[in-house]
């Protein structure tokens, strides 16, 4: 089993704070050496939470911007980052997905 140590990116906000970077840089930097560090961008989820009023340009603009930040804030850090984006992992997949979803909509 390959393990990772996966963080997840805050929502997207029409206003992103300095603190946003630096508590995802601290949980990155929490990782065990040995552990591949993933940053997860929450695309979709914020499209259903409704962040950034769905707008898909605001949402995929504020990634952007909390990314460069993170670069900019730890270079060094985020070279051995791998960033995935909700969108391009399920897309990866798209039938163990739906199942899931199928899955959780039946549990609940």
């Amino acid at each position: 089993m390959n393990e990772s140590h996966v963080v997840y990116s805050p929502l997207p906000s029409p206003s992103p704070t300095l603190e946003q970077s630096l508590q995802i840089l601290t949980q990155l930097k929490a990782a065990n050496k040995d552990k591949p560090r993933v940053l997860f961008l929450p695309d979709w989820t914020a499209r259903v939470c409704n962040s950034c009023n769905s707008d898909v340009k605001a949402i995929d603009a504020y990634f952007t911007v909390f990314i460069t930040s993170l670069k900019a804030l730890e270079p060094e850090l985020m070279n051995n980052v791998t960033i995935i984006k909700q969108s391009e992992a399920i897309l990866t997949d798209p039938s163990n997905y739906w199942i899931s979803v199928i899955n959780a909509g039946r549990h609940f």
